[in-house]
């Protein structure tokens, strides 16, 4: 599939997205015993499941220039569809962890409303804007909206496990790791094509064609709870 991709492979993206999302919860509502450890390991697991899509997305083109090979050439060209179904995922881990809210009767501190609700917005005006259409009415808006987008919701998955790894918890260590891991490969990719962690994105001007290849980008990453999801 090309930047503008199909609306039919979007879709099958989508619906495979939502339905292993809503098996995750199942998976984790299943397994806990009271009410609020039903909700609370549904919205844990649900995150687990989105966040592996997150990745791909955010290091498709650094992969793909520093080792280029049959994988990553097919996430870069459907990364608009990986990143909507991202969207579609993560909406599912939403609707768990608002349940486990109202369950628990608890509510969200100051900072997990501000860094996860933000994070939020990003993503439901990233998927809104991920149409070739929005590239052009944008321009450098776009460009921005995506690059802001995928780094505050990075640092917030990032905050979150780091949170949890050296808080006596390692089981979270791999997600940790592979955060960081993803993010260094984004960096030397970027080295690489001869720019600093940003210039690829926002420096310079673009050809038509170069712009209709970013049209492509959906950069949309995940916000997990720092205080109760993951």
């Amino acid at each position: 599939m090309k930047a503008t991709g199909s609306a039919s492979r979007i879709a099958w993206f989508c619906a495979g997205a939502a339905l292993g999302a809503t098996l995750a919860a199942l998976y984790g509502y299943g397994s806990g015993s009271a009410p609020d450890e039903r909700w609370q390991l549904a919205a844990r697991y649900t995150a687990r499941f989105a966040f592996p899509i997150f990745l791909t997305v955010f290091a498709a083109s650094a992969w793909n220039r520093l080792a280029p090979g049959r994988v990553s050439r097919f996430l870069v060209r459907n990364r608009r569809a990986l990143g909507l179904a991202f969207a579609t995922a993560h909406t599912v881990h939403l609707v768990a962890l608002v349940a486990y809210n109202v369950v628990a009767g608890t509510r969200p501190d100051a900072v997990t409303i501000a860094a996860g609700g933000g994070a939020y917005l990003l993503i439901f005006a990233m998927a809104a804007t991920s149409n070739d259409a929005s590239v052009r009415r944008l321009g450098r808006n776009w460009l921005r909206l995506h690059k802001v987008g995928v780094y505050w919701i990075w640092f917030v998955f990032t905050f979150s496990y780091a949170g949890r790894t050296f808080g006596g918890q390692p089981e979270f260590a791999p997600w940790f790791a592979a955060a960081v891991a993803a993010l260094v490969l984004r960096i030397v990719g970027a080295r690489r094509a001869g720019g600093g962690l940003g210039r690829n994105v926002l420096g310079g001007r673009r050809s038509a064609a170069s712009r209709r290849k970013l049209g492509g980008r959906l950069r949309i990453v995940s916000a997990e709870s720092p205080a109760r999801a993951g």
